[in-house]
């Protein structure tokens, strides 16, 4: 998240708004394809309870195939892309971002032998080191030297590069083809139920850039993409991958045991929502210097979207592990439900929103903000029908949350009160370490115990309140009160 920090601070400043419009434009079609280039394989690695060497091969040869073939149509079809936008600018800037997809289609296979083995670390180190690579040193290097758009289209690939080869260096499945179809039809049968769920995702989260993308200059489009990035790109990247790859492996492994797969969605859903929630509503208080110091002086249409994508970013992250339950249980129907009902009101809020665009294309981040709000009532619903859970059960590992979103909202609120006229960044810090502490002062008044319980388990099965941490149970101490007993059975 630093390095994204550093990167997303450097190139706003470096690229102008026309140039990030034009990326949005290639991204639209690129995310759509690589759903394709992916077709669900690495999850369906995950979730199969006996995995045979054909299956991994079938995996690794359906990724390779369809990533070519992704590659192929992205470049057929780009000149049309550029019509349906009226910005020819786009071709070739779409043919270079569709390289990645032959890097991603290769990676799949590695990456969910990974997840389903649950090396985490071993996940984290490839994504923030192909971050760096592609985006610190490639990306940041081209653009210094003034290659425009086409340091972003070079961070993109060098990324996924760096991705698919490291994953390979460290679990070296086999490549060889499988030339029986059962294999296939088992690994891609799964997946591809699973693709309709996450394509309707991809829908719904890229309509409004398709809207804005057809009613907007590039320039709008450029700043329209550049708040939704900044919101996004650390909760629905870096945070909600870290959540889909734990729940999700975690929940599967007890898919069948219901008395344990209800306390862990619980647990997890209380302590998602208890960090994710008050995170987003610190940077929609904060928006105004947030923008100003990581993007720069430019970008002022940025402020008024940013608390609109806060909202929408944090139902969004925290729909994520309902999601991973529905996928776990194999619940694909109930979940493709969730999917179309969300596309279908988000498709009406922004047709509502249209004739008012005139005012500002916040209206289009608003209708983005109430469609996924109703979106994690939906996944909430169906979380509650999957694991027979009572309203009162949702709504008490919820209560946490709510009571923390409201502290960090009026300690960011007073600092920035306080430090009126001050630099951007000396007050954005200030109201980092305010909502932080304004949060722990939170958790140790919370009303409900058992987050307190719950985070106090998650540590200590982590190792991390140890004896021999002395210091470290001592802050423990003051935020999660006396640890005399620690917890070594899950929360119920």
């Amino acid at each position: 998240m630093v390095a994204n920090l550093a990167y997303t601070a450097t190139v706003s400043r470096l690229l102008d708004p026309t140039e990030f419009g034009l990326m949005a434009m290639a991204n639209l079609v690129v995310l759509f394809g690589q759903f394709f280039a992916r077709m669900g394989l690495a999850s369906a690695l995950v979730q199969k309870p006996e995995l045979s060497e054909d299956d991994v091969r079938a995996a690794s040869t359906a990724g390779i195939g369809l990533g070519v073939v992704c590659l192929g149509a992205v470049w057929l079809l780009a000149p049309a892309v550029g019509a349906l936008f009226h910005t020819p600018e786009v071709v070739p800037v779409l043919r270079g971002v569709g390289v990645s997809f032959l890097f991603n289609g290769w990676s799949m296979t590695g990456l969910g032998l990974l997840r389903r083995e649950m090396r985490f670390r071993a996940l984290s180190a490839i994504s923030v080191g192909a971050y760096v690579v592609g985006y610190l040193v490639v990306g940041v290097g081209l653009a210094l030297l003034g290659a425009g758009v086409w340091s972003l289209v070079a961070a993109t690939v060098t990324s996924t590069l760096i991705q698919a080869l490291w994953q390979y260096a460290i679990l070296r499945h086999p490549l060889r083809p499988v030339l029986r179809w059962r294999p296939y039809r088992t690994v891609c049968g799964y997946g591809t139920r699973l693709q309709v769920a996450h394509v309707l995702d991809y829908v719904g989260g890229n309509l409004d850039t398709f809207t804005v993308a057809r009613i907007a200059s590039s320039a709008v489009l450029g700043q329209y993409s550049r708040a939704y990035y900044l919101v996004f790109q650390p909760l629905g990247n870096y945070l909600s991958t870290a959540l889909t790859n734990v729940s999700f492996a975690a929940l599967s492994r007890v898919q069948e045991d219901p008395v344990r797969l209800r306390r862990g969605y619980l647990g997890m859903m209380s302590l998602g929502a208890l960090l994710v929630f008050p995170l987003c509503a610190g940077m929609a208080v904060a928006a105004p210097e947030l923008v100003a110091a990581v993007l720069g002086p430019q970008w002022g249409l940025a402020v008024g979207l940013v608390p609109w994508f806060a909202l929408a970013g944090g139902c969004h992250l925290a729909s994520q592990l309902s999601q991973s339950l529905a996928e776990a249980r194999a619940e694909l129907n109930r979940s493709v439900v969730v999917q179309v009902g969300y596309l279908l009101v988000l498709a009406a809020l922004i047709l509502l929103a249209l004739p008012f665009s005139a005012r500002g294309v916040w209206v289009i981040a608003a209708a983005v903000a109430v469609a996924e709000l109703l979106r994690y009532l939906g996944y909430l619903v169906l979380a509650r029908r999957v694991l027979e859970l009572p309203a009162a059960r949702i709504w008490q590992a919820h209560v946490p949350a709510f009571f923390a979103v409201v502290g960090v909202a009026l300690a960011i609120t007073a600092i920035r009160w306080a430090l009126g006229g001050s630099p951007p960044l000396a007050v954005l810090a200030a109201e980092m370490t305010a909502g932080a502490l304004a949060l722990a002062l939170c958790i140790r008044l919370c009303p409900v115990p058992a987050v307190r319980a719950q985070i106090q388990y998650r540590l200590a099965s982590a190792g991390l309140l140890g004896p021999s941490h002395r210091r470290r149970r001592r802050v423990a101490s003051l935020v999660l009160g006396p640890l005399d007993r620690l917890e070594t059975e899950e929360p119920r």
